[in-house]
């Protein structure tokens, strides 16, 4: 479904969020969540929650046809006494605070209630997610974190043909829905290191390994480089399918995982193979 409207002549410079609470009769956490996914835009662009919309600026909103996931849809791709790794669908956010149904609230259900999630993905981004039975455990994840001793490895596909990059460009959010890329370096762990693993239809299937993530790292990152992300409606363009980032593999001490997407383009031989002979020092 997808709404349209211009905000009315002779009102006052309001917030986007409020603006969509007024005109469409909307929760403002409703809202927010329609914003922070990508599907709100300003005069065909992007806009951040606080945003003041004036007279005369058009608004769209696309709401997915589709049910979003819920709990029935995460499921436990691996575990022991001290970590497990839960697969996070595309369109389910990763804490409480953005809509009713997450992945945090279905951590009971899955026999890990009282467990800690040590890290988040974007809404629209699907994968790996880990939880911590105890604290003991969190504290030591983030010590082999801040070591760089965890790596992240996602799949990509992004727009045209993408050679290897490592993007150093450290990110600004101020706890905007759209973030950007400094031209200041960043610390090591935060960049984003990529290397092509094959063209598709003049895109680029992407191998992308980070240490410490930002929020929106790896979108930003690409799409600052000049290769957005298909399916990105925030720093791309909206197509059917949705986002193409998937956080696939994790590795820690003592702890690896793997889940691959169920994307067509994915050959699990060729990643794997193609895996080991990256590198990414």
């Amino acid at each position: 479904m997808t709404d349209s409207f211009f905000y009315p002549e002779g009102l006052p410079p309001t917030r986007l969020d409020r603006v969509l609470a007024l005109q469409l009769g909307f929760g403002v956490r409703r809202c927010r969540a329609l914003i922070e996914a990508g599907r709100v835009m300003v005069d065909d662009r992007p806009c951040a929650k606080g945003a003041l919309i004036r007279p005369g600026q058009h608004i769209r909103v696309m709401e997915s046809e589709d049910a979003a996931p819920d709990c029935h849809d995460v499921r436990l791709v691996a575990r022991n006494e001290s970590y497990a790794a839960l697969a996070k669908l595309g369109g389910l956010h990763t804490v409480t605070g953005q809509e009713a149904a997450c992945l945090e609230s279905c951590l009971p259900r899955l026999g890990l209630e009282g467990w800690e999630l040590l890290n988040r993905l974007d809404c629209l981004t699907s994968g790996l997610v880990l939880a911590a039975a105890e604290k003991r455990d969190a504290a030591a994840y983030k010590v082999w974190q801040d070591a760089g001793q965890v790596g992240k490895w996602y799949l990509a596909l992004a727009r045209g043909e993408v050679a290897s990059l490592e993007c150093r460009g450290r990110i600004l959010d101020d706890k905007r829905s759209v973030v950007r890329v400094t031209t200041d370096e960043d610390e090591p762990l935060r960049w984003t290191r990529v290397r092509a693993l094959r063209q598709i239809d003049g895109n680029t299937l992407l191998l992308v390994k980070i240490f410490k993530g930002r929020r929106h790292q790896i979108r930003a990152h690409l799409a600052h480089a000049g290769h957005p992300l298909i399916g990105d409606p925030v720093y791309g363009v909206r197509e059917p399918g949705g986002l193409y980032l998937h956080h696939w593999r994790l590795d820690m001490p003592g702890f690896t995982v793997s889940l691959l997407p169920d994307w067509p383009c994915v050959d699990s031989v060729q990643v794997e193979r193609l895996l080991s002979a990256f590198d990414f020092d």
